[in-house]
């Protein structure tokens, strides 16, 4: 079953951010939430990782389905070494040690977080994302703190993830959109409200 919100609605504190909207997920590929600061992209990646509950209306497609989440911040374990931060959601040794390698990690897994580099643990959280089984991968502004360069690098690994399953990105860079073959939602209006659609829709 396809993942759709239904006339959903969401407020932080009797502020609303999303009224009544309606949205569906293609069952592969990159949708790119794109839109300024505070617009409420972040609140969708919420409500499709589980974290929030609408105010009123419904995310429908979500039970039983596993989710992936890199988040603004790393949330890497310090406690835990790079390998073991990467198989925290499940993902086996010798999948966690492969994606670290993808990376340009191989040479940190025995590491704990307070040992590596900013970089390093920007890279670490996206090995955790992507490397674990799941049906939903969600990026919110994945490549913070990495050069062009690198980010570039890491491109061809979510068209991979995306695939075999939706995969929805919140970047303030167009490239990246464009580099990922984005579908484009365009969000600016505070609160967010009716049917959103994609930009190559509106054409």
């Amino acid at each position: 079953m396809s993942i759709q919100f239904h006339c959903v609605s969401f407020s932080y504190d009797k502020t609303p951010v999303l009224q009544e909207i309606s949205w569906r997920l293609p069952d592969t590929g990159v949708v790119c939430l794109w839109g300024p600061s505070g617009c409420g992209k972040t609140t969708l990646l919420r409500l499709l990782a589980g974290l929030e509950k609408p105010t009123a209306g419904a995310v429908e497609g979500l039970d039983a389905k596993r989710v992936s989440v890199v988040f603004q911040e790393d949330r890497l374990l310090p406690w835990l070494t790079a390998l073991e931060n990467v198989m925290l959601p499940g993902t086996g040794e010798k999948e966690a040690k492969e994606m670290l390698t993808r990376l340009g990690l191989e040479d940190v897994c025995g590491v704990c977080p307070s040992s590596l580099s900013g970089g390093q643990q920007r890279r670490v959280a996206l090995a955790r994302a992507l490397a674990a089984p799941c049906d939903l991968l969600l990026l919110d502004e994945p490549f913070n703190g990495l050069d062009e360069g690198t980010w570039q690098d890491i491109l061809p690994l979510i068209s991979q993830k995306a695939r075999a399953c939706p995969v929805v990105l919140v970047t303030h860079v167009r490239a990246q959109a464009e580099g990922l073959q984005a579908q484009v939602v365009s969000l600016s209006n505070v609160p967010i409200s009716g049917f959103l659609s994609f930009e190559t829709d509106k054409k």
